[in-house]
C-alpha cells in the first residue's frame, strides 16, 4: 500500500500543467496560469528579439495585454455564441471580469515577489505571501465551476438563472472551500511555486545567469 501511494504521488508531481502544452497553454490564455514574462525575457535576449532591449516591468506588461486581449476575445466569441440576452442574464461578463481581476493580481504579485532575485532567495514570508494571493484567486475563480450545473438546470426548467439565490450560494460555499484548502496548502506546502525560471538579477543585460533556478 505504501509503495502505491509513493507511485501515486510521483506521477501526480511529474503531471504538472507545464507537461501538457494543450491544457497549460488554456490555463495561460485564461489567465490562470503563472506568467511567463520571464522566460520571455530570457529566449527574447538570447535571439535578440525585439523585447530583449526593454526592461521587465514592460515584458510583463506587454505580456498581461495580450492574456487580457485573448479573454476579452474569448469573451466576445461566446457572447456571438450564446446570444445577447443568455449572455446578459447569466451574467457571464461578470466571470469574464473577475478572471481578469484576478490574473491582473496574480501576475502583479508574482513579478513584485520573484523579479527580486533568485527562488531560493526569497524569504519564506514571501513565498507564503504569493501562495495566499494565488491560491485566493484560484479560490475565486473555481466558485464559478459550481454555478455551471445550476444553470443547466434552470435552464433546462425554464426559470430564471438567479431567482432564488441558489447560483449565489453554490458559489460561495465552493470558493469558500477551496479557499480554506488554499489557505492551507499555502501554510503546508514545501515545494516552490509553479511558473517560470527566476534566477539572481546580474549586471549583465539577460536577466538569467548561468546558474538558474527552475521552479519546478
Amino acid at each position: 500500500m505504501g509503495n502505491l501511494l509513493k507511485s501515486v504521488s510521483q506521477k501526480v508531481c511529474n503531471s504538472r500543467f507545464e507537461n501538457y502544452s494543450p491544457a497549460y497553454a488554456l490555463l495561460y490564455v485564461m489567465m490562470i496560469a503563472p506568467p511567463r514574462a520571464f522566460d520571455i525575457k530570457h529566449k527574447e535576449s538570447t535571439h535578440n528579439g525585439e523585447l530583449a532591449s526593454l526592461p521587465t516591468y514592460c515584458v510583463v506588461s506587454i505580456e498581461l495585454i495580450v492574456r487580457v486581449a485573448c479573454v476579452l476575445i474569448l469573451a466576445a466569441g461566446i457572447e456571438m455564441l450564446l446570444g445577447n440576452t443568455l449572455y446578459e442574464t447569466h451574467r457571464i461578463d461578470t466571470f469574464f471580469c473577475t478572471v481578469v481581476a484576478a490574473g491582473a493580481i496574480h501576475s502583479g504579485t508574482f513579478y513584485l515577489i520573484f523579479n527580486a532575485g533568485c527562488a531560493s532567495d526569497i524569504s519564506s514570508s514571501l513565498l507564503l505571501l504569493y501562495r495566499l494571493v494565488r491560491n485566493s484567486c484560484y479560490a475565486i475563480l473555481a466558485g464559478f465551476v459550481s454555478v455551471v450545473p445550476v444553470f443547466i438546470w434552470r435552464f433546462d426548467h425554464e426559470l430564471p438563472p438567479f431567482s432564488d439565490g441558489v447560483a449565489v450560494q453554490a458559489y460561495l460555499c465552493t470558493a469558500g472551500f477551496f479557499l480554506i484548502a488554499g489557505l492551507l496548502e499555502a501554510k503546508f506546502a514545501s515545494r516552490l511555486p509553479l511558473g517560470g525560471r527566476i534566477v539572481k538579477k546580474t549586471e549583465s543585460p539577460s536577466p538569467y545567469s548561468a546558474g538558474s533556478t527552475a521552479i519546478e
